[in-house]
């Protein structure tokens, strides 16, 4: 090769090498270094999350503001102690913390819901719960551990995962503390006053088992509410998909059912879990994960929370349901909530009219069939005119006129039925009448819903004059955002 031809080809590569460092240095247009973008702590809704697979790391020992020291792995970007990760964030604490609790609380800031994994030892064993957080900025949570009603206890709380539930998430731990909290009861809680004696079903997700009224006439009544099953109660129950890619309902009736959380438990007895409980004067706030009624103990990704007082001859219950599925559900009629009484109750009454709480004439039915036969569904729906505020109804004694009365404002629609009746007395008995106010609601995932109602006995005057006193007790105005009406 000639010397020229050489010394051209060599100051031909020196100058592509020039030129390729130039390209390497030069950045984009916009200044940035041509590196994934990302997202600021402060934008995690709207964030375009780039691939992380090789760009995960572990952060130093972080310190709670409790003192609690952690390790995390599994986020792509952070903040001080706050991590932006994409899938799961793991949080391993050195030392281990806690000995001999049955509940943990939380607190924490999530930009998004997300699911939290406890690792720790019962016994010697590894165990673990499941917790679902809602999104918010110093949020505290407790979470009582599962073996809570039998006395058991947890030590030794070696990690917590965060599983995100909405995509890119920031969280902080704030704080985390394990601690013993004397057990209330194993299976029934009473709240009692001079009127009332209420009974609380823990070990079935705190629906309610049991209403004594001790100024009530009629001799051998100790107990107006059936709880022959975990469907019977007072309790909460949702319906939402009919299925989708992820979940497949199960039969109840003879029908292909939907996803249905109910607060007492599944049609094969397997019970609720309890979240937490606590007692507050006159008050006790329980929180409850349900089982999906169709299915075999399958636990929903849902909770539900009940605040129950008592003020006088009445009984108030304030709900709270959220849905953590992420699934896409349909509108469906909402039971607010599902109420069984004992058969002995068998007349139904509720006012029809279109000018409430005036005093007009009640409409009374005798003899309602099953409502969750086919050929009686029909009449056992009873839909408020357009303006009727007075939504209340009662399930009374034909014999008597003693009863217990039902208010829920700004329902749609009771349906209601007697199951197979023999007029008895006992809460345990198979045969029990049923109402749930309706209102056609969609549930939409990792949000609210909320409401609250009176219960009350006595006379169907003394349970409207009750009612009529304390009509403007709540505002559930809430639920029309989100319902369709049926009026």
């Amino acid at each position: 090769m000639k010397a020229f031809q050489l010394v051209f080809m060599i100051f031909a590569l020196l100058t592509a090498l020039a030129a390729l460092a130039a390209c390497s240095g030069a950045g984009h247009a916009d200044g940035t270094d041509g590196s994934p973008d990302t997202p600021a702590l402060s934008d995690t809704e709207n964030a375009t999350v780039p691939d992380t697979s090789d760009a995960v790391t572990e952060a130093p020992s972080h310190k709670t503001s409790d003192g609690t020291e952690y390790t995390a792995e599994g986020f792509y970007s952070s903040e001080e102690s706050a991590f932006l990760f994409k899938k799961e964030l793991v949080l391993t604490f050195d030392p281990a913390a806690g000995s001999g609790f049955n509940r943990l609380s939380f607190s924490y800031s999530s930009s998004k819901p997300v699911k939290a994994e406890v690792r720790y030892k019962s016994e010697g064993a590894d165990a673990s719960e499941i917790f679902y957080f809602e999104a918010g900025t110093e949020v505290r949570f407790r979470g009582l551990i599962s073996s809570y009603l039998s006395g058991g206890a947890g030590g030794e709380v070696s990690s917590l995962t965060i599983t995100a539930l909405k995509g890119s998430t920031k969280f902080e731990l704030l704080s985390l503390s394990a601690e013993h909290v004397d057990v209330l009861s194993e299976r029934d809680y009473y709240l009692e006053n001079d009127r009332y004696r209420v009974g609380i079903r823990l070990s079935w997700g705190g629906g309610v088992n049991f209403i004594e009224d001790k100024q009530c006439p009629v001799e051998g009544l100790s107990n107006l509410i059936n709880c022959h099953d975990t469907g019977r109660l007072i309790q909460q129950s949702y319906y939402g998909t009919a299925g989708n890619s992820k979940y497949t309902p199960g039969n109840y009736n003879g029908s292909k059912w939907a996803y249905n959380p109910v607060q007492g438990g599944d049609q094969y007895g397997n019970p609720s879990r309890l979240i937490d409980v606590s007692v507050e004067g006159d008050s006790v706030y329980v929180k409850s994960q349900p089982q999906d009624w169709s299915l075999d103990n399958k636990l929903t990704p849902s909770y539900m929370e009940n605040r129950y007082t008592l003020s006088g001859g009445m009984i108030r219950v304030d709900n709270r349901f959220v849905d953590f599925s992420g699934w896409e559900h349909r509108y469906a009629h909402q039971e607010l909530p599902a109420f069984y009484v004992v058969s002995y109750l068998d007349r139904f009454v509720y006012y029809g009219g279109s000018d409430g709480w005036t005093g007009e004439d009640v409409t009374v039915k005798d003899g309602l069939q099953f409502w969750g036969d086919a050929q009686y569904a029909a009449s056992c729906r009873f839909t408020m005119k357009k303006g009727n505020t007075e939504t209340w109804c009662a399930w009374v004694s034909s014999k008597d006129d003693y009863g217990i009365g039902l208010y829920v404002p700004e329902i749609d629609q009771f349906y209601a039925g007697r199951f197979g009746y023999n007029g008895s007395k006992s809460p345990s008995n198979g045969a029990t009448n049923y109402v749930a106010p309706l209102l056609t609601l969609k549930l939409a995932s990792y949000s609210p819903v909320e409401y609250s109602y009176l219960i009350t006995t006595g006379t169907v005057a003394d349970i409207r004059a009750a009612f009529t006193e304390n009509r403007d007790f709540a505002d559930n105005s809430a639920l029309r955002t989100i319902c369709q009406s049926m009026r």
